[in-house]
């Protein structure tokens, strides 16, 4: 009896330590990050929005705007002035507000809540000439993972179980300009990262009042002998 139990206790302990670490998945196809989130996301097309005007949130992704290199915010802009292949029109995101060249910087978003996380971010490149990268950061801002878009035009995204605390859209080379169209989030039930969830198995309760009863009849034995 005393050797199952330790047996037990050492196998459970075992499966307790493994940590939670993230396990991050990039992705360059829109239809399989979309069912890797489970069909469970939201989309801005930006074409509701006031063409020039500033993005600082988006609440319908969660997700907040930090300003630019030079301090100003990404704006939406219309095809006709950004160039580029349309994803959805008439508008999309650019890091930019005059047109100019180079573009101010990469694009860098965290969730508006504080306690909430970026469990999945996706985006279409549609600049027509240059690639793009996408990455997740953690709370120390410590890089999770990166992925690279398709020169000129493509989806690319990434999703990430544990969560990310910050996400970057930066570029490989060219210009720095950078429009971008259809962001995409995933939306999950928020958690708390100190609180590892780590699955206790069904028969483990069962187990363990098992195990009582066991060591129960065991002493009344030895009592009665």
């Amino acid at each position: 009896m005393c050797k199952i139990i330790a047996t037990f206790i050492a196998t459970t302990a075992l499966a307790l330590s493994v940590s939670s670490t993230a396990s991050a998945t990039v992705y360059t196809d829109e239809a399989a990050w979309r069912a890797a989130v489970g069909g469970v996301f939201a989309v801005e097309t930006f074409d509701s929005l006031g063409a020039g005007s500033d993005v600082n949130s988006l609440a319908n992704l969660g997700i907040s705007f930090d300003p630019l290199n030079d301090g100003t915010q990404p704006t939406v802009q219309p095809y006709s002035s950004t160039g580029g292949i349309p994803r959805s029109g008439p508008n999309n995101l650019l890091n930019d507000r005059d047109f100019t060249l180079p573009g101010r910087g990469p694009i860098s978003v965290r969730p508006i809540d504080s306690n909430d996380f970026i469990f999945a971010l996706g985006l279409w490149n549609v600049g027509g000439d240059d690639q793009l990268q996408l990455a997740f950061y953690d709370a120390t801002d410590t890089l999770i993972e990166l992925v690279v878009s398709a020169v000129a035009s493509g989806f690319f995204g990434i999703v990430n179980d544990n969560g990310a605390k910050r996400a970057e859209v930066s570029f490989v080379g060219g210009n720095g300009y950078a429009p971008t169209d259809d962001w995409q989030t995933a939306t999950r039930e928020i958690f708390d990262p100190s609180v590892p969830e780590i699955p206790i198995p069904a028969a483990l309760p069962l187990f363990l009042s098992g195990l009582a009863a066991g060591g129960f009849l065991t002493r009344r034995k030895k009592k009665t002998s």
